[in-house]
């Protein structure tokens, strides 16, 4: 095979020197090739400033004790392997030795010692990637009874373990029972707080954790109110914006990567070269590595940034992978050079979502100045064979990215009359991969399956009718308000209808050249007064985008969510 490899060594240094200073809920691929590459990459450029700023990783749920023992076996260290090309033949590859995970301990094995490490004073980050449906998981019996154990002082023991010294129920602690657990223990114990770092792929993901944290809290008859005040007063929640692809590790990249390099390793993280990371600068008493120093971006707001990103990357992820799964592809490379998705990806991301862009007055004058450059890169990206990323993996949990990133889009859009024709074909396309998955017996990859695979089992024999995708299209649960908006419905219908009847091609082209009867701006040309007076969508009371009404809002709305996309 053609092209460069290139590798880096694990930073040569006393393994015994280096401490935990942040502790990580959910070590998966992503994790391993964005967090800890910025971690390992200040390691080797000042290891006494970076070497108590390691990581012990926590997993809490069954599956998480294959990483453990991969990484256990590996000696706490595994490679990043880089790739870049548009030639499946002639890839360039890059590979890091990472030395940054110290350890990894699973919660349902002894929750006690993770509460322990979590409320140790060396503890001062704990960080997630936890995906959007973490947020959302309740609390459980487990976690109350930590939860009590830890207001008792009983957890400070360290000869406690499990199974035999605590209640079996506390194997099935959540992920904010322990940090609860430990920030109880830690209050108690009259130490300083740690700093909660959500690093997951959704909006205001900071506000999303303080949400969740003081709602629980609240919630739980053993958080008093001084407790309360302390979770919402003294502990730091820092939004964070976070992006590098990386795909699923194959069989294949292990064997290429032991023919390439001679590397032998059963769990190597793959991605492309690059990577990227915005960090608002709130934490705990100014307690954090020096990121900046290794290319990380430290702002006051991470909103610009991360709304730049959601929506130009995320949110064209979500629409590539239905179209390209139409069309019969199986990577999102393959759909991204597709002679028709192509100039509909670029027209919807320029003539919809950088739209949506421009017209937020609290966007920077610096982003909006590089908003073409910045389409170029993602879908430079996104051809990069090399990630081999398959759109199967991006369709997973489409309902919580369309919840969380998508749906608010829409919404601007329709508040100021512009165009949305793009993001009708995205969601009919969905409704399309839906009812083709269920027909053919297949399994939706989904947190809310049952709720997104319903209305298509009941319309299974209905070959050309809508009426399965009138009933998708009801779930407010995943739409919103857009359930009750019959201009945005008659949009999705008029797409939905196209693929069926003239194909998947023409419908593109129709959307890429804005012809057939789906053109013109979409919705203008629809009885707009008839609209607002049916009280289908109240424009002026809801989607009014530019008020700090509207920021506080956005932040409710979207704290109860989870991702993934690991990009």
């Amino acid at each position: 095979m053609a092209g460069t490899v290139t590798r880096t060594e694990a930073v040569a240094c006393d393994r015994g020197a280096l401490s935990t200073g942040i502790v990580h809920f959910g070590v998966g691929g992503f994790h391993r090739s964005h967090q800890q590459a910025y971690t390992d990459d200040l390691l080797r450029q000042d290891f006494d400033a970076a070497k108590d700023w390691c990581y012990t990783g926590v997993g809490v749920l069954e599956w998480d004790a294959k990483m453990r023992d991969y990484l256990k076996n590996n000696d706490w260290r595994y490679p990043i392997v880089a790739r870049e090309g548009t030639d499946v033949h002639a890839m360039d590859m890059h590979v890091q030795e990472v030395v940054t995970l110290r350890d990894m301990l699973l919660s349902f094995e002894d929750p006690a010692a993770v509460v322990r490490l979590l409320a140790a004073p060396s503890t001062k980050i704990v960080s997630l990637t936890i995906t959007e449906y973490g947020y959302r998981v309740p609390l459980n019996e487990g976690d109350h009874k930590l939860l009590e154990l830890a207001n008792q002082g009983v957890l400070d023991d360290p000869e406690l373990s499990m199974p035999e010294s605590i209640d079996a129920a506390c194997a099935k602690a959540t992920v904010f029972g322990l940090i609860l657990a430990a920030l109880a223990a830690r209050h108690r114990l009259g130490r300083r707080p740690f700093t909660v770092m959500s690093c997951d792929n959704l909006p205001h993901n900071g506000e999303v954790a303080k949400k969740r944290v003081i709602t629980a809290a609240r919630d739980a008859p053993e958080c008093d109110d001084g407790l309360c005040a302390w979770l919402e007063e003294e502990v730091r929640y820092p939004s964070t914006m976070v992006d590098r692809i990386t795909p699923a590790t194959s069989p294949q990249d292990i064997a290429d990567l032991e023919q390439r390099t001679g590397i032998e390793d059963k769990w190597p993280v793959m991605c492309e070269p690059y990577k990227h990371w915005v960090i608002e600068d709130d934490f705990v008493d100014g307690q954090r590595p020096a990121w900046e120093r290794v290319g990380a971006l430290l702002v006051p707001d991470v909103r610009p940034h991360e709304l730049m990103k959601v929506r130009l990357l995320n949110v064209t992820h979500s629409a590539i992978c239905y179209v390209g799964s139409l069309a019969g592809l199986t990577h999102v490379h393959e759909a991204v050079t597709h002679k028709m998705i192509k100039p509909f990806l670029r027209r919807l991301m320029t003539k919809e979502i950088a739209a949506s862009l421009v017209a937020d007055p609290t966007m920077p004058g610096e982003l909006l100045a590089v908003l073409d450059e910045y389409v170029d890169l993602v879908l430079s990206r996104f051809e990069n064979v090399a990630v081999k990323d398959t759109l199967d993996r991006v369709a997973m949990d489409g309902s919580e990215k369309f919840r969380v990133q998508g749906r608010e889009v829409i919404m601007e859009r329709l508040a100021r009359e512009g165009q949305v024709r793009g993001f009708a074909l995205y969601v009919a396309s969905w409704a399309h991969f839906l009812r083709s998955k269920v027909r053919a017996g297949e399994k939706i990859k989904d947190a809310s399956a049952g709720l997104v695979t319903a209305p298509w089992e009941m319309d299974k024999e209905n070959a050309g009718g809508t009426a399965g995708l009138e009933a998708f299209l009801d779930i407010e649960e995943i739409f919103g308000v857009l359930a009750r908006h019959e201009g945005w419905r008659e949009a999705v219908k008029r797409e939905f209808l196209d693929i069926d009847q003239a194909g998947l091609e023409a419908t593109l082209l129709g959307a890429i050249f804005g012809v057939g009867h789906n053109s013109n701006a979409d919705l203008s040309s629809l009885e707009r007064a008839r609209e607002r007076a049916s009280g289908t969508f109240a424009l002026d009371e809801t989607c009014v985008a530019d008020t700090i009404e509207m920021d506080e809002w956005r932040a409710d709305d979207e704290a109860a969510v989870f991702v993934s996309l690991e990009a």
